[in-house]
């Protein structure tokens, strides 16, 4: 493209700023600077934008000059929201990933993704972006063999074209989510929020962390059953509400076993009275009550309870539920510790009001936010993340209980 002096001059002033702001290009200022004397020379004629050495980065990253003129006076206002949002006057974005490094390679190489939200708003899937870039280093956020500013990061762009244009915070994460809908429904791959972090820094943390909590092998292996699919499907989501409705999909997997099993036991218990009973009109309509009894228990409320009392260590696992729910039981039932000790008819009540929590819970999930009313039983959704780690706990003794059942209790047997 034929430059004009003002073009050349915006050009030497941006990188003169980048050079001073970021200690990082200090180095390589030699190469990076375009000198006044040399403007002249340039003008109606071509010049290129030199390539610029990111910290981390194994190759020079490279930009257009047309592209760098373009965000020339984007770069004095970047700014760092957070560690997942990367706004200038007019540009914002918010950092996503792919499940995998081919997937972004798809997205950026084989898609057009560049959508008009209206007529001064535009919306894009971008990678190598050079200002994300700049973020990541002003932020520190790099390490010099390992993890580079500009390759690492992914981003759903915003571009408006007037400040007029820009939408509220609120709205422009419907935009962000509304485009990550259309990439997984055209695309087939899922784009999940991220942040501009460099991982290595954790690697000295993590180590202490494994030095604490290492195991030197796994346990035996479990026999497999259909709730171990559920298990993985819910630990890699990143969701609370999707995690926790998986997990509760585990343990309602189980249930009916569980109401089976204590029927079971309480028709053998009717059945162990003496013989001359049998003969006792009142004795034989008490086995049909007991059997629509346990029947009625087949509603969903009864069969996730069901799961607390037989399923899984309740008692053990009770500190890992959260704060709120603890308080909440432990007022109830009058005690302020719950552990072996505690009254069994105590323990009872205590598991019936979690599994109760757990459901009401469940239908808060399942249910469109406009069609449900609070019932007051519900986990808070600031706790839920803590509740995700009592139901991990939980369907993992679930699976291994299942297994240790005899045959005549299995699934495909009492189905």
């Amino acid at each position: 493209m034929n430059l004009t002096r003002q073009q050349l001059e915006k050009i030497k002033t941006t990188i003169d700023f980048i050079i001073d702001k970021y200690d990082e290009f200090k180095q390589y200022s030699d190469d990076l600077e375009l000198k006044e004397e040399d403007i002249d020379e340039y003008i109606d004629g071509n010049y290129d934008v030199p390539s610029f050495s990111f910290p981390g980065e194994v190759n020079e990253t490279d930009i257009s000059t047309e592209d760098f003129l373009q965000i020339a006076d984007e770069i004095p206002t970047i700014e760092l929201i957070g560690t997942s949002i990367v706004k200038t006057a007019l540009l914002r974005y918010y950092i996503v990933e792919t499940t995998d490094i081919y997937q972004a390679y798809i997205l950026t190489n084989y898609y057009n993704l560049k959508q008009n939200v209206n007529e001064d708003v535009i919306v894009d899937f971008v990678s190598e972006n050079f200002i994300i870039g700049l973020a990541a280093t002003g932020a520190g956020e790099y390490d010099e063999d390992h993890w580079g500013t500009v390759s690492s990061y992914n981003a759903i762009e915003i571009k408006y074209k007037t400040k007029e244009a820009i939408l509220t915070p609120e709205k422009e994460l419907e935009v962000v989510k509304s485009i990550i809908f259309e990439i997984a429904d055209s695309t087939g791959i899922a784009l999940s929020f991220s942040e501009i972090r460099n991982p290595t820094y954790d690697y000295e943390e993590m180590q202490q962390e494994a030095d604490e909590t290492l195991i030197s092998k796994l346990r035996e292996l479990e026999p497999f059953n259909e709730g171990m699919n559920l298990f993985i499907s819910a630990i890699q989501i990143q969701e609370n509400e999707l995690k926790f409705f998986n997990f509760y999909k585990i343990l309602e997997h189980f249930a009916p076993i569980a109401v089976n099993m204590q029927a079971n036991e309480l028709m053998r218990k009717k059945l162990d009275a003496p013989k001359s009973q049998f003969e006792d009109g009142d004795f034989i309509r008490s086995i049909f009550d007991l059997t629509k009894a346990m029947r009625d228990k087949f509603n969903d409320e009864d069969l996730i309870k069901s799961t607390f009392l037989n399923c899984f260590d309740f008692i053990g696992l009770f500190e890992k539920l959260p704060e709120s729910i603890k308080s909440k039981v432990k007022k109830q039932i009058s005690e302020k510790i719950i552990d072996y000790s505690t009254d069994k008819q105590k323990i009872t009540i205590a598991s019936n009001m979690v599994g109760k929590i757990i459901y009401s819970t469940r239908n808060k999930v399942v249910h469109a936010k406009s069609n449900y009313e609070n019932t007051g039983n519900e986990c808070i959704s600031s706790d839920l993340e803590t509740l995700n780690i009592f139901m991990k706990e939980a369907c993992s003794q679930a699976i291994r209980w299942y297994n240790r059942q005899p045959k005549h209790f299995k699934l495909d047997i009492i189905k």
